[in-house]
């Protein structure tokens, strides 16, 4: 199917050129990637590429974004968040397709992945403009609305500086991380477990949507779950600094008594106890239950923060339908038009008819 907005059919184009890993463009970027302060690793910059190019296809984003091609409406600012290398992607895709002038500000820590595509993206098509700015403030002077991905205890500080630069709530849209649990019935395939693996591992415990708790029956063995973890770390290696990051929680846990396993070099840390949310270096929480009341009530405390209850698909017909599901796998790779993508598309439609 071809589509009717030259702007959706040039970002299509542009990521069937990125899908592949020798594609010059992106070899550069990725390498100026893994030279920044990051604990990213090449072969999760190559996985997060592959899978998001994958997405981005014509059909996929007409479906998203719709077909109609809009007219330009003015600037529209995306602060780009550090918890992965492709933060904020689905902002600057939707403010690409819609006709509205792009402003950037890219951190520290993925420095040159959207400024590549976004360059290939230009010399696709003279009505797609990009922009990058070192400074924040910058972007906030000079964008009409705002898109921006701050960590959760600096999305106050975010939404402050955006009212003080005329940037309303209605003109500022704050996606902030999430957290995501796994809820277990130890029942799961070998796919689901290495699917939970990588939801896990992938950013060595980051990302946007970060799973870090695994709710269990009580007395379910992990050692299951723990061999697919080591089997994923066979494939996607832990980043060099991993094993110290996580060497001062293990000094922990032992301290405290508390029980916990962990492979042979550090590259993963899990731990059984009460529901905590582990810091974001990899340690993983796991945590029993006797009956699903006890996942409700810890779900129905944390939900402004939940993203995503990831559990294997048989499951789901068992699990409240109110309950954000999952499946395993897909977590840092949602659907275009979940509900944050929707709500996303929403937004810089307004922008266009404000």
């Amino acid at each position: 199917m071809t589509s009717t907005n030259p702007r959706i059919e040039a970002l299509g184009a542009v990521a069937a050129d990125w899908r592949e890993p020798d594609h010059p463009p992106r070899e550069e970027a990725v390498s100026e990637t893994l030279d920044a302060p990051n604990r990213w690793t090449e072969e999760a910059l190559d996985y997060a590429l592959n899978r998001w190019m994958q997405r981005l296809t014509p059909e996929a984003l007409s479906e998203w974004l719709g077909d109609a091609a809009a007219d330009p409406a003015g600037m529209v600012g995306v602060w780009h968040g550090a918890s992965e290398p492709l933060s904020g992607l689905r902002a600057a895709v939707a403010v690409w397709a819609s006709g509205h002038a792009y402003l950037g500000h890219v951190p520290d820590a993925s420095p040159a992945l959207l400024p590549a595509f976004a360059e290939a993206l230009c010399e696709r098509h003279d009505d797609i403009s990009a922009e990058f700015v070192a400074d924040p403030d910058v972007l906030l002077q000079q964008a009409g609305g705002l898109i921006a991905q701050p960590a959760r205890d600096a999305a106050t500080a975010v939404r402050e500086r955006c009212e003080a630069h005329g940037l309303s709530g209605t003109r500022c849209l704050l996606q902030s991380p999430q957290l995501a649990i796994a809820v277990l019935d130890g029942h799961e395939s070998d796919d689901a477990r290495g699917g939970i693996a990588e939801d896990i591992l992938l950013y060595e415990g980051g990302g946007h949507r970060r799973l870090a708790l695994l709710w269990s029956p009580t007395d379910l063995s992990p050692d299951a779950y723990l061999e697919s973890m080591a089997r994923f770390r066979g494939v996607f290696p832990a980043h060099e600094d991993t094993p110290g990051a996580l060497q001062m929680q293990k000094a922990f846990l032992e301290a405290q008594d508390e029980p916990h396993a962990f492979a042979d070099g550090l590259e993963f840390l899990v731990s059984r106890g009460a529901p905590d949310i582990p810091g974001p270096d990899g340690h993983i929480r796991w945590s029993e239950y006797d009956d699903l009341g006890t996942v409700g009530a810890w779900i129905e405390t944390h939900s402004d923060a939940l993203y995503a209850v990831v559990a294997r698909e048989p499951l789901h017909d068992q699990l409240p339908a109110s309950w954000p599901l999952r499946s395993p796998g897909d977590l840092h790779f949602p659907p275009l038009n979940d509900a944050s993508g929707t709500a996303l598309a929403k937004f810089v439609e307004s922008l266009a008819v404000a």
